[in-house]
């Protein structure tokens, strides 16, 4: 008996962390169910051999509207979402103000105080591990398997036809 209930009480996991993203979803960060917006989007292409890429477009100015959307690689570990934070990725970044690429200078510009606020995490892996948390699920990070707890935040996975944009 204790030990039935050990088990209906020990923490549930998803049997496919990646299920969403074989469905064909969206991750979206910090999202505002009301209004359909996200901070972040990410789209993931799966790989056979349990690794994934993934492109996010983030929103790093409101108004205008500026963006920089990145691509990186990862592996699902357990049921953490794993990639190595790289300046390369950064460096190939694009961003983009209203839609439209933004020149070299100023591109440039943002991509440098990109790097300066991330110096300290790169070549470090970044892992999530994501639980529900109501309607959304809590995403909590660590780097290099140290917790990150103010680097928590909610994300939800929406279909591309939900509607969901970047914005506030």
């Amino acid at each position: 008996m204790i030990a039935l209930f050990l088990l209906l009480a020990a923490p549930q996991t998803a049997a496919d962390p990646l299920a969403s993203a074989r469905a064909g979803k969206l991750q979206c960060a910090n999202p505002n169910i009301e209004k359909k917006t996200c901070m972040g989007l990410t789209s993931y292409k799966l790989n056979g051999d349990g690794g994934f890429e993934t492109t996010t477009t983030l929103l790093i100015a409101p108004q205008p509207p500026i963006t920089m959307e990145v691509k990186s690689t990862g592996k699902l570990v357990g049921d953490q979402f794993c990639a190595p934070i790289r300046k390369e990725d950064i460096d190939a970044a694009t961003f983009k103000m209203d839609g439209a690429p933004l020149d070299a200078t100023t591109a440039g510009t943002i991509r440098a105080q990109i790097l300066g606020s991330i110096t300290p995490m790169l070549g470090k892996m970044g892992c999530t591990r994501e639980t529900p948390d109501g309607a959304v699920l809590k995403a909590e990070v660590t780097l290099d398997g140290v917790a990150r707890p103010e680097m928590t935040q909610h994300v939800l996975w929406v279909q591309p036809e939900d509607g969901y944009k970047l914005g506030l």
